[in-house]
C-alpha cells in the first residue's frame, strides 16, 4: 500500500511550455534533477512513518523544500511563500506550474518526524554516491570544526549570574569553560573558545572531508565546550580513508595508535613537543588541510551555519546535516554534470 502521494511524472503540455521558456538549463537546480535520482528519498523516509491513515505529503518534495531552505538560507516561513511564486523551485520540486507547495507547518512536522537519524541517513547515502561516481577517493580526509552560535540574545540571558554545570566523576572534556547561561532558551548550548581570548556560546560543527573535491563525508555537533579531539573517531567513520590530516588539537598517542590500528595513515599536525613524520605526505597534507577552511566560510556565508536556527542540540544537528548536505550537493552538480574547465553556476 502506497503511503506517499505521488507526484506527476509526465508534466502537461502547459507546464512544459513554461518551464522550458522560464528555467535556464545551466542552473544549479536543473543540474540537481538530472544529476541525483531522488526516489531514493521515499526509501530513507518509510520507516518514519505509519502504513495506516491518509497518505503523506511526498517526502522529496518536503526534503527538496528544506534543501532549497539552506541552500538559499531562507527560512521555513519564508520558503513556502518562494515555492508557491517562484517558476525555478517548483520546477525544481516537480511541482505543476498551478500546483500549490506545502506549509511551513508541514514542513516543520516533516523535520521533527525524520529528526537527526533520518537527516544523517539520507546525507550518508548522498555521500555514498558521491564515493559510487568517484567523487570521494577516501585517499586523505582532512578532520576539523567551527563555530555556530546559539539563536539565543546573550545581552538578555546573561543578566542572570552564570551556573556552573554539573558532571559526573567520569567526565573527562578537557574544556575548562562549563558554565551556561540560565535565562538561556536554548538548554543544550554551551560556551566555548575559538582561542584563549575569544568566547562563542553555542555549538561546535565536526566535519570530515575528502580532499580530492572538498567533499563532506561525516559530519557530527557538539556543545560548544566539547573538546575537537574527542569527535576525531566519528569523522573516520564509514569505509575508512588511506590518511587523516587534522590540526594540532587531535595531536595525542591515543589517536595516532587508533589510526594506527586501522592501518590509517597519520598526518595530524604535531605539536612542537612531537617528533615530525619524515614521509613527505606528512608536509603535502599539513598544507591541504587548510582548504578545510574555505568549506567553513561557504556553509556560514550561505547556508545559514553562523548561527543556529533552532534551540537544543538535535535540531541544531540537523542544520548541521542539513547545510553539508546542500554543500556536497553542489559539488556533485558540478562534477557530474557541468562540463569539464566549466564552473557550476550558482555555486
Amino acid at each position: 500500500m502506497a503511503i506517499f502521494k505521488q507526484q506527476r511524472i509526465q508534466k502537461s503540455f502547459f507546464d512544459t511550455q513554461i518551464y522550458d521558456r522560464l528555467i535556464p538549463k545551466d542552473h544549479l537546480l536543473v543540474l540537481l534533477n538530472r544529476a541525483i535520482d531522488w526516489s531514493f528519498i521515499e526509501d530513507e523516509c518509510r520507516a518514519f512513518y505509519q502504513r495506516s491513515g491518509r497518505r503523506a505529503c511526498s517526502p522529496v518534495v518536503l526534503f527538496k523544500m528544506l534543501l532549497l531552505a539552506f541552500l538559499f538560507d531562507i527560512s521555513e516561513r519564508r520558503i513556502e511563500d518562494e515555492c508557491n511564486y517562484n517558476m525555478l523551485y517548483k520546477y525544481f520540486l516537480g511541482l505543476e506550474a498551478d500546483e500549490k507547495a506545502p506549509d511551513h507547518s508541514t514542513l516543520s512536522r516533516f523535520r521533527d518526524r525524520l529528526g537527526l537519524e533520518g537527516f544523517q541517513a539520507i546525507f550518508n547515502r548522498i555521500v555514498a554516491l558521491a564515493r559510487q561516481q568517484g567523487v570521494v577517493s577516501d585517499r586523505l580526509r582532512i578532520v576539523d570544526s567551527t563555530h555556530t552560535l546559539a539563536n539565543v540574545d546573550i545581552l538578555r540571558a546573561a543578566q542572570k549570574p552564570l551556573v556552573r554545570v554539573s558532571r559526573p566523576e567520569n567526565d573527562d572534556i578537557d574544556d575548562d569553560d562549563r558554565t551556561i547561561l540560565p535565562g538561556s532558551p536554548d538548554p543544550d548550548a554551551r560556551f566555548g573558545r575559538k582561542s584563549k581570548k575569544k568566547k562563542f556560546y553555542g555549538y561546535k560543527q565536526h566535519i570530515g572531508m575528502d580532499v580530492d573535491h572538498d567533499f563532506i563525508t561525516n559530519v557530527a555537533t557538539s556543545g560548544g565546550n566539547i573538546s575537537d579531539h574527542d569527535y576525531l573517531e566519528a569523522m573516520t567513520k564509514g569505509p575508512p580513508p588511506k590518511a587523516v590530516t587534522a590540526d594540532k588539537l587531535y595531536d595525542s598517542r591515543h589517536h595516532h595508535e587508533r589510526l594506527e590500528r586501522q592501518g590509517i595513515k597519520s598526518y595530524i599536525i604535531r605539536k612542537k613537543r612531537s617528533p615530525i613524520p619524515e614521509d613527505p605526505e606528512y608536509q603535502r597534507a599539513a598544507k591541504l588541510r587548510r582548504r578545510v577552511e574555505r568549506v567553513f566560510a561557504v556553509q556560514k556565508k550561505y547556508h545559514g551555519c553562523s548561527r543556529a536556527r533552532y534551540w537544543g542540540r538535535l535540531k541544531v544537528g540537523i542544520q548541521h546535516v542539513l547545510s553539508a548536505t546542500v554543500y556536497d550537493l553542489k559539488i556533485l552538480a558540478k562534477v557530474l554534470i557541468t562540463p569539464p574547465g566549466e564552473v557550476c553556476p550558482n555555486s
